[in-house]
């Protein structure tokens, strides 16, 4: 899978430190980025607790109980329980997709829910 998105950006986000940002309109249902991920076990991921790097981390394989690193911007996409993105984490392919669930502005931060966890295993 391959989706280049040259539109977004990292800025501040006020209290939240960084955010990621889109330079053009994204439409509700377009792909915003699919994100390779790097995945680590269980062990390795304990080894990160109390490290700044734990805040960049996401559950990836429940059944594997493994985390993951999501490269691209992925690991940098702000929480908030109003978001205006989603995301799905397709196992097998190593990748995240996030995708507009409404429309985005040009400046407007791109957000997603961390408590919503969505698995494709194939």
């Amino acid at each position: 899978m391959k989706v280049v998105n040259s539109n977004l950006f990292v800025d501040n986000a006020g209290h939240k430190g960084r955010g990621v940002f889109t330079s053009k309109v994204l439409k509700k249902g377009e792909i915003i980025e699919i994100c390779h991920v790097i995945e680590i076990s269980r062990k390795d991921h304990q080894m990160l607790v109390g490290n700044i790097i734990e805040n960049y981390t996401f559950v990836w394989n429940t059944q594997k109980k493994t985390a993951a690193i999501v490269l691209g911007f992925g690991s940098l996409y702000n929480h908030t329980k109003k978001p205006n993105a989603d995301y799905i984490k397709k196992i097998k392919q190593g990748v995240m997709v996030f995708k507009a669930i409404k429309d985005i502005k040009v400046g407007e931060e791109i957000t997603i829910d961390y408590g919503e966890m969505h698995a494709d295993l194939t």
